[in-house]
């Protein structure tokens, strides 16, 4: 089944089946109205790399504080508030290298303790009654930060766990550790984010700046010849809406769907490049709170648009270059919070010439790219020099990759069926996995320390959602209504967020090993994250076959289909299978 056809069919079984739970569309999103503002007046800030704070023994130390602070984000908005990793929003940029050890220090005692935006006490973690592991006799503090390093490959301890905060008035979370994170930094290079990961309010840290990128280099990258320097640009793409006095605006109160009416990119709004006629690469990071991104290049005839090359996914490399664009393998570039994407663009051909990014997936986003209330994000302007710049950088067309580390599915010694679900409390949507939400032990599975595992996630929501497993990377197998469908081409790598359509099930090939203890995977849409659609699982050094095996059946004590409970397996209506594929 070709890729149009499997998303329409996903989405009429959305709308058929499922989409009756609550309601789609408008009603289910935050309503804004910003200030109009005019586009493209001002140029993309470009991060910066942070340098260390010390070092010792060949270990760099970062000592970042965490503050309020004003910064203005357009020329005709007043200053906005904001919160920031050293005082900036976005945070800085961090750069490691691969098998380089570094420390990080994330300081919140500069912050207030009033959160910038309202905090909604339904939510779990807001209070000492529904915080999971919360046995502390006074208040949960209104203000709570732990920052995470997503897709780095770390023991639970520096992990920056959901319960794991700090606050400014001293209380911490229930797993708290230390100040200093130990980031080993073993591992594939990627770009990525550190982030805020707060129980119950981690939509309003973020929303509020807590986000910066990072990214590990290394060898095999360098040796590529990739753009660099100048001509290597970090996007992080994110929307918000402002009130007439420049300050943040967000909903008072928890809602299933949040999407902002202005574009930020890198901390401007609707801002513009200039970019010289030669070849680019790009850094793209979605670091919106829910928002999808359908990524595509445009200029005013629809003719001559060069080709988005991508040649990496989350983590290190696809098999080989995918070409996105008119002409292309893939029509766009599409990607959920906190999912990354790289690129190469030869503007060579395109001297004087001006280009829109665009982005035409709708919301709520249900794998079709057909149009979006936030349609341009920012401009690209190419230079007509009176002389032709030189580039030594590696043409993209005929770049050979360094090929992913592979899986193999025969050496999977489970199948889990996880499902993505959704109920209605009191007029309160709460997404769930396997039909639990946060806190609750007996939904945690159990694989087994370097074992290797079939996911099968299963979408029963009538939305798509972004699969994140902190730890691990994985291999996306299989997609479509029952898992058997090719997946896209850009996805022919090492991935750790995987986009789930509605009535999709997605199924994903990973390793557990390097580390034990309990890790968690969650919905990277900052809302169903904060509101239950987070479970832990804990990686053992059992006997070989982990235990738990996704979503358990209410009042049965047995495996579904079986009538039985077999041994070490747990209760659990999920499917397992014990060293093969059974769709191969």
């Amino acid at each position: 089944m070709d890729k149009i056809t499997r998303r329409r069919l996903l989405k009429a079984s959305a709308s058929l089946g499922i989409a009756g739970a609550i309601p789609q569309t408008s009603s289910r999103v935050a309503a804004q109205s910003s200030p109009s503002l005019e586009k493209y007046i001002q140029p993309l800030p470009i991060p910066e790399a942070r340098e260390p704070d010390s070092e010792q023994h060949g270990v760099d130390s970062y000592q970042i504080p965490l503050t309020e602070f004003t910064q203005n984000l357009h020329p005709d908005l007043p200053d906005t508030t904001l919160w920031g990793f050293d005082g900036v929003y976005p945070g800085p940029l961090i750069e490691g290298q691969r098998n380089q050890r570094m420390r990080v220090q994330f300081d919140n005692s500069q912050l207030p303790t009033n959160h910038l935006l309202e905090v909604d006490k339904r939510i779990g973690g807001t209070t000492a009654e529904n915080h999971p592991g919360y046995e502390k006799s006074v208040p949960v503090p209104e203000v709570r930060t732990v920052t995470h390093f997503h897709g780095l490959k770390v023991d639970p301890e520096n992990d920056g766990q959901a319960d794991m905060w700090s606050s400014p008035s001293g209380v911490v979370g229930p797993r708290f550790t230390n100040d200093w994170q130990e980031l080993p930094m073993r591992q594939s290079r990627l770009t990525s984010t550190y982030h805020d990961h707060t129980l119950g309010i981690v939509r309003l840290n973020a929303y509020a700046g807590l986000v910066g990128m990072y990214s590990i280099r290394s060898q095999k990258e360098e040796k590529l010849n990739l753009p660099s320097g100048e001509y290597d640009i970090p996007l992080l793409l994110q929307d918000k809406s402002f009130n007439s006095d420049g300050s943040l605006d967000y909903p008072d109160s928890w809602t299933p769907m949040f999407a902002g009416d202005t574009a930020v990119i890198n901390g401007a709004v609707w801002p513009y490049l200039e970019v010289e006629p030669r070849r680019y690469r790009f850094r793209i990071v979605n670091g919106a709170n829910h928002r999808t991104f359908s990524l595509q290049l445009r200029n005013e005839s629809s003719q001559g648009i060069p080709t988005l090359h991508q040649f990496a996914p989350d983590h290190g490399f696809l098999e080989s270059v995918v070409p996105i664009g008119p002409a292309g393998d893939l029509d766009s570039l599409v990607l959920q919070p906190f999912e990354r994407g790289e690129v190469i663009v030869d503007f060579s051909k395109h001297a004087g010439e001006t280009f829109t990014l665009t982005n035409n997936a709708e919301l709520p986003y249900v794998g079709e790219n057909s149009g979006s209330g936030l349609g341009e994000l920012m401009q690209i302007r190419v230079t007509d020099p009176d002389e032709t710049p030189v580039d030594t950088s590696a043409n993209p067309t005929n770049l050979k990759l360094p090929s992913p580390k592979k899986l193999s599915k025969n050496a999977a010694v489970k199948t889990r069926e996880m499902d993505l679900d959704l109920t209605v409390n009191d007029g309160l949507v709460t997404y769930q996995l396997n039909g639990y939400g946060f806190g609750a032990e007996e939904a945690v599975v159990q694989p087994q320390l370097g074992t290797t595992e079939i996911w099968e996630l299963k979408n029963n929501t009538n939305g798509s959602h972004p699969i994140h497993l902190h730890l691990v990377t994985f291999r996306v197998i299989g997609r479509g209504p029952d898992g058997t469908d090719t997946p896209d081409p850009n996805e022919q790598g090492h991935k750790d967020t995987v986009r789930v359509e509605p009535g999709e099930t997605v199924r994903i090939l990973t390793r557990f090993d390097r580390y034990t203890g309990q890790f968690p995977w969650h919905c990277h849409m900052l809302e169903h994250e904060d509101n239950k659609m987070m479970l832990r699982f804990e990686v053992t050094s059992g006997n070989g076959q982990g235990k738990g095996n996704g979503r358990q059946s209410p009042g049965q004590g047995h495996g579904k289909g079986n009538g039985q409970q077999p041994p070490g397996h747990g209760r659990s209506r999920g499917r397992e299978s014990s060293g093969r594929d059974p769709k191969q």
